[in-house]
């Protein structure tokens, strides 16, 4: 175990005050976003003075004003000639909301849906209850109608992440394969992967409805898709495949599959696979170890675990994830961290059926 730190009073005071801070530029950069002040400031790469930031986006000018100079004081604008302009890549990570860096819609979400989610845990933790992941995703706008920087990352994680690494999936796919996508939620990879295979065909799997199943339904027809992707409400470890698939993909959501069918899933994702195949599980990095959770590789997973506990997940470790595999029949099974993610650090898992 990790020996306890030694820290003058001095010190600890001002690690406090930085998360104090922390949660004040939370605000301000949120504030910003709802406003579309870095939207009109990226528009204007010249520059803008507080009442002009004020007129065009029909904003009170004094609180304009305070606005600027705390954006300031977080070094999200600097001060050129008496105007302000956006630090080095503030564009790209909170105005332009298609790309795949953007924060701007996680840093909405943490004041508009997880701060107050955040201060009932001290209720939570006295009475125990469990919460719903189909509950709050049926009231999340970014499930609903996805932002669409979520698209470009799904396309991102594919590319960079996932296809380099399965190189007889992608030859598969070529060719007219299937791919079944667990966890679904709005389709938002199968869609990617659809446009990129135009020959091969899909299958999504959700327990939820509104907030997933329905939204991709919508995004299928719309963009002329429905024809090569099927999605089903039904609990993964129910399903009823056998050696259908080319590959399997689980995107960040195995932490939210309740821990006592974890083992059954895993073992039907195995019966669902052709042979040879590949199962991809991507999701947070959580820590095997103690030491572990002060590793910034493992923040990521360390902070989501706390958000999410009054919904009754429980992050499995990689040690735990691996022995699943295991039992399920996998082998070859490897981890690769990925860290080009907005919400942190993931590890994906590659696990083969041979």
């Amino acid at each position: 175990m990790a020996g306890a730190e030694t820290l003058s009073l001095q010190q600890q005071t001002e690690r406090l005050q930085g998360w104090r801070d922390g949660f004040q530029a939370v605000h301000v950069i949120a504030t910003g976003v709802q406003t579309g002040f870095f939207e009109q400031l990226a528009a204007h790469p010249q520059g803008l003075t507080a009442p002009e930031l004020a007129q065009r986006t029909a904003c009170h000018a004094p609180y304009v004003a305070i606005w600027c100079a705390s954006a300031y004081r977080y070094h999200l604008v600097d001060a050129v000639h008496n105007r302000y302009v956006l630090a080095p890549h503030v564009d790209t990570l909170l105005a332009q909301r298609a790309h795949p860096d953007s924060q701007a819609v996680a840093f909405l979400n943490a004041v508009r849906e997880a701060g107050p989610r955040l201060a009932q845990h001290g209720d939570s933790l006295h009475s125990g209850a469990v919460g719903s992941h189909a509950e709050a995703y049926g009231t999340n706008p970014t499930r609903l109608d996805p932002p669409p920087n979520q698209e470009a990352l799904q396309r991102r994680l594919w590319r960079e992440e996932m296809q380099p690494r399965v190189p007889v999936l992608d030859e598969a796919l070529r060719h007219g394969g299937r791919i079944l996508d667990v966890g679904c939620e709005p389709g938002l990879m199968l869609l990617q992967l659809a446009m990129d295979y135009p020959t091969a065909t899909f299958v999504g799997l959700d327990v939820v409805e509104v907030g997933g199943l329905e939204t991709a339904r919508r995004l299928m027809q719309t963009r002329g898709l429905a024809d090569r992707i099927h999605v089903a409400c039904l609990p993964a470890e129910q399903m009823p495949y056998a050696d259908t698939f080319d590959g399997v993909l689980i995107t960040r959501v195995f932490h939210e599959i309740l821990v006592e069918v974890r083992a059954a899933l895993f073992q039907a994702c195995y019966r669902a696979l052709k042979r040879p195949g590949v199962l991809l599980n991507l999701d947070f990095a959580y820590p095997d170890t103690l030491e572990e959770f002060r590793e910034p590789r493992f923040w990521s997973g360390v902070d989501n675990q706390y958000r999410e506990m009054s919904w009754g997940t429980i992050h499995p470790t990689w040690h735990e994830q691996q022995q699943m595999l295991t039992v399920a029949g996998f082998v070859g099974i490897e981890r690769h961290f990925v860290r080009n993610i907005p919400q942190g650090t993931h590890y994906l898992a590659v696990a083969y059926k041979r």
